[in-house]
């Protein structure tokens, strides 16, 4: 549970993977999962989510979505997933205000510690994003090569790490870290996603983030930024559902 405005309001938190999707409510400790990829359309995940919650009560829910995002709808569609995202009736699809974040966001925004943090996800491909004294921004280092001629999505994600083993995936994993972290001028660098673990010994200035940071990040798009504890994110703007106004 999460208290915004006065009110206690139960949050719903998804997480779409390229293998799999979570969902936390607040409150509960474990998420639920099931399995996502290329026949993953939104009416299916939508199907899925409310088989997985028939005895849950949510009042908002937060979705981290896999691919590019702007004004709180998918603007591309995901290469993982199925299709249909871009042009999905949103407004339709809970009957509680929603609001959709771009995955390797709502992860960053879970991680951050203030500062200019650098979020890397190391999973099906390469998230990335940054956040500037509480301004997320949303990148694509993904899109970028390496000497190889390979992207590095490619190169860092679920593909690179079975094709050059683990020892020079961890190298090109550190060192893109640190380039990028120099790049971007940033204070720490936090790598999350399914692989990170996968890292071993980080240099300083880098850390893997937790297993829960997409879910923490999923409660605190809907944080009140009045609440006096300190927290002053500025939130990439998000729309909300159009079934439900906000409590």
């Amino acid at each position: 549970m999460l208290r915004i405005g006065g009110a206690v309001v139960n949050i719903l938190v998804i997480d779409i993977g390229g293998t799999k999707v979570k969902i936390w409510k607040s409150g509960e400790g474990d998420s639920e999962k099931f399995v996502s990829g290329k026949r993953l359309t939104p009416r299916r995940l939508l199907d899925r989510v409310a088989a997985h919650t028939r005895n849950w009560h949510f009042d908002r829910v937060s979705l981290g979505y896999p691919g590019e995002v702007r004004n709180g709808h998918p603007n591309a569609e995901a290469f993982n997933l199925g299709p249909g995202w871009v042009d999905f009736d949103w407004g339709g699809a809970f009957e509680c205000p929603l609001k959709i974040m771009n995955d390797a966001c709502m992860q960053a925004l879970g991680s951050y510690e203030g500062g200019r943090m650098l979020y890397l996800g190391l999973g099906t491909g390469l998230g990335s994003a940054f956040i500037f004294e509480g301004q997320i921004i949303p990148l694509a280092l993904g899109h970028l090569r390496t000497e190889r001629k390979e992207d590095f999505s490619h190169y860092l994600g679920r593909d690179g790490l079975k094709a050059h083993g683990k020892k020079v995936w961890r190298e090109v994993a550190i060192e893109a870290a640190l380039a990028f972290k120099a790049a971007f001028l940033a204070d720490y660098v936090v790598f999350g996603g399914g692989n990170a673990k996968r890292l071993g010994k980080l240099p300083e200035g880098c850390r893997k983030g937790g297993n829960h940071n997409a879910y923490f990040g999923g409660l605190r798009l809907w944080h009140d930024a009045h609440r006096g504890d300190g927290l002053r994110l500025a939130v990439v703007p998000a729309v909300e559902s159009a079934r439900a106004a906000a409590p």
